[in-house]
């Protein structure tokens, strides 16, 4: 049974995951998945999102074990660095195979 509380996180491998199919979350996996580890200034021009909406979509990603956020100093300068965890990479694989699934000729 799953849980049904508002605000719940639903499990990542769930069918078409409302988790990662919400279009925010879903340009950053894409992302991650092609890109690798990306510094938050680098990854906030790519998917176009300002600071805070990423900001929000990562702690949710981050609060489901998806991705994990790394920060740092270099110098003086904060730096902090967006990664896909090895759950997050299966969770998206998944996803990307239910799609195919749902929708014949999609292709691999």
């Amino acid at each position: 049974m799953s849980d049904t509380t508002p605000g719940a996180i639903p499990p990542p491998d769930a069918p078409l995951s409302e988790l990662i199919h919400s279009r925010g979350r879903l340009l950053i996996l894409c992302h991650l998945a092609r890109v690798g580890a990306t510094p938050f200034t680098e990854l906030r021009p790519a998917v176009g999102m300002t600071d805070g909406t990423l900001s929000v979509h990562l702690a949710r990603l981050a609060a489901a074990g998806i991705v994990t956020i790394e920060k740092s100093f270099v110098g003086k300068r904060p730096r902090t660095v967006v990664r896909l965890t090895a759950d997050g990479a299966r969770a998206f694989a998944n996803y990307v195979e239910e799609l195919r699934r749902l929708v014949p000729g999609l292709g691999a």
